[in-house]
């Protein structure tokens, strides 16, 4: 009988052997992207994040492209790219795949005249992204012309061009709170005078024109944006004007129909250029920030980043390098040369601080490389003081971003749509195309984040029937704040409150995305809150709702129907945004048939084996009758 143990314990150890075998093939499968980053560590860049390389040795790039927005144009929760060609006459929809990953061209559109800039938004309520293009007839035109490309999922229609001029780049907002979504900037009706006004597209036309009181003039080549910016959950208006030659900022309340002033503040003093502000909640205290990069010098040889909090104006302590600035317009190529320049901010390492990327020159070089600034403590001594609880570390040993040379604008952007936010490259000089090039974010550090989109409140009617959903179709001015328990600094139940505020602007190359990622650190705890607040409106401007309990690393869409019952309002929730999951499944699945195809055959044999046991016991009980 002892024989017979040993030979029924065989088949476990093989089986054994097996399993361990399936589950290392898989468990590669899904952590191929840790996998990946783990190799390239082992060449010693242990601290290099980005990588130029997406799982086995596949390369991001789109050739002859610079992309004037981003949006979901088909609908698969996967957000596109709209590019413009180097000539300038030719608008691409490259349309993304985050399972390969590869960008391809769904429909391209061309335009007599030298394209400037686009704005992506569902002009006609239809839950389908249109876009709205700058161009000019001629070099030397004064002011913008307008038209909009209608867009179906599948394609973009010809452009509709307006009766309009536009000073400067306009931005879309949603001016009335009804989700419609309008132009702001300086128009013009008779192609001589520009006024500050606010443009309504619907039904597919331009229906009306709102004008902004006589003594705002909005700011050539600045910022104007839809944000909550005095804690309230509810988004104002952001403006850039001109005071006697000089910029100011102004904040006002919306809805336009009846625009409050909240208050006006000055920039910081001696400042020689400036750049586009943007907002952020940088130093994670549920507040979000004003942050302005500027030059203080006309050669922006003293280039510098300040930040405004508690109603003051605050020099970021950053050390850029020798000879490492802020590029000027002239040193840039067609169409950069144009517009001014701005930094993109994302949690890319998502540990609850916002993070930058911009281009920079190098002095010594002569190159246009991107910079990436991580978002740290600031820790000064007595040579170097903190003017500021935070600041921002240039990372040299990202040596692929840094190889990206006659870089001209660097933008964070979550390519393979798993919450971890890449980053895209614009390259091109004065002599050759443009091309965009990718780097996959390649954190491997047990770190969570939660993703919030939130859409129109318009339902797609046509929709009931099909499977493309009408997602991202890039609402701005949303306020979204995240409250959860964590362990910081060795404190146990410490209450953290983040804020953001998705598509606070648009055009002049801002490149904001449709959603926020609010990066959780090292909490794998059930977010405790997160509320979101849409632009108000003039029956109500306490449009915010609640949610509790949200799963860490998925991403939630909210869509705030009803409007006036927030109560009511829809939301999804997507466990993971990525394709993990699924490959999971499969490993579990998989995983499953082969226990269970085992265990049938062990307890087949086990049978075999009794069967001849008990021939063998009632050939031994006759013999001893006998």
């Amino acid at each position: 009988m002892n024989y017979a143990k040993n030979f029924r314990s065989l088949p476990w150890s093989i089986f054994f052997r097996n399993y361990l075998i399936i589950i290392f093939v898989f468990q590669s499968c899904v952590n191929g992207k840790n996998d990946q980053t783990k190799k390239s560590n082992n060449n010693g860049d242990e601290k290099r994040v980005f990588d130029v390389n997406f799982g086995t040795n596949k390369n991001y790039a789109i050739d002859d492209c610079i992309p004037l927005a981003f949006g979901d144009f088909n609908a698969d929760k996967i957000i596109d790219i709209f590019c413009r060609n180097t000539k300038g006459d030719t608008i691409r929809v490259m349309v993304n795949d985050d399972r390969s990953p590869t960008s391809k061209e769904i429909c391209k559109v061309n335009i007599t005249g030298v394209i400037y800039d686009a704005l992506a938004a569902d002009f006609d309520a239809d839950s389908k992204l249109d876009l709205f293009v700058l161009y000019k007839l001629k070099p030397d035109q004064i002011g913008y012309n307008g038209g909009i490309l209608w867009g179906n999922r599948v394609k973009l229609n010809d452009l509709q061009p307006i009766d309009y001029l536009f000073e400067n780049i306009p931005t879309t907002l949603d001016a009335n709170g009804d989700s419609y979504v309008e132009l702001l900037g300086m128009i013009s009706i008779d192609k001589t005078t520009f006024k500050p006004a606010c443009l309504y597209l619907k039904n597919r036309a331009v229906t009306s024109i709102e004008y902004l009181p006589d003594d705002i003039h909005l700011r050539t080549g600045t910022t104007q944006a839809t944000v909550d910016l005095n804690n309230d959950l509810v988004a104002d208006l952001f403006l850039t004007i001109t005071v006697n030659n000089a910029p100011k900022f102004r904040l006002y309340e919306l809805p336009i129909t009846k625009l409050t002033l909240i208050k006006e503040y000055d920039p910081p003093p001696g400042i020689a250029i400036y750049h586009l502000s943007t907002f952020a909640d940088i130093d994670a205290d549920g507040e979000l920030e004003h942050i302005l990069p500027v030059c203080m010098k006309a050669d922006c040889s003293d280039s510098r980043i300040y930040v405004r909090d508690d109603d003051e104006w605050h020099q970021l302590p950053i050390k850029f390098g020798d000879g490492v600035r802020f590029p000027l317009k002239n040193e840039l190529p067609s169409p950069l040369d144009q517009i001014p320049l701005s930094i993109k901010i994302s949690d890319y390492n998502l540990d609850g601080y916002p993070d930058i990327v911009t281009v920079m020159k190098q002095s010594v070089s002569g190159n246009i490389v991107p910079i990436i600034l991580q978002n740290r403590a600031c820790e000064g001594d007595a040579n170097s003081p903190c003017t500021y609880n935070r600041t921002f570390t240039p990372q040299g040993e990202e040596s692929f971003v840094l190889a990206a040379t006659n870089a001209t604008m660097a933008v964070f952007f979550d390519i393979l749509e798993n919450g971890y936010p890449d980053l895209l490259v614009l390259q091109g000089s004065k002599n050759q195309n443009f091309k965009l090039i990718g780097f996959q974010n390649s954190l491997v550090q047990d770190v969570h984040f939660i993703k919030v989109m939130v859409i129109s409140t318009f339902s797609c009617e046509t929709c009931s029937h099909q499977k493309k959903l009408p997602y991202g179709n890039n609402q701005p001015g949303q306020s979204i704040k995240m409250e959860t328990i964590t362990i910081m600094n060795g404190i146990k139940d410490y209450w953290v409150k983040l804020a953001a505020v998705q598509m606070s602007q648009s055009g002049q190359l801002t490149l904001e995305l449709p959603y926020v990622i609010i990066g959780l650190g090292s909490t794998p705890n059930f977010v405790e809150k997160i509320t979101v607040g849409v632009p108000p409106n003039i029956e109500s401007n306490k449009l915010f709702r609640t949610y509790t309990q949200m799963i860490p690393n998925s991403q939630v869409v909210v869509v705030p129907s009803p409007l006036m019952n927030p109560e009511k309002w829809h939301s999804k929730l997507f466990i993971t945004p990525s394709r993990m999951i699924l490959h999971t499944g499969i490993a579990l699945g998989v995983t499953l048939i082969v226990l269970a195809g085992a265990l049938a055959i062990l307890q087949y044999r086990e049978k075999l084996e009794d069967d001849r046991e008990r021939k063998v016991q009632a050939q031994a009980f006759h013999y001893d009758a006998l």
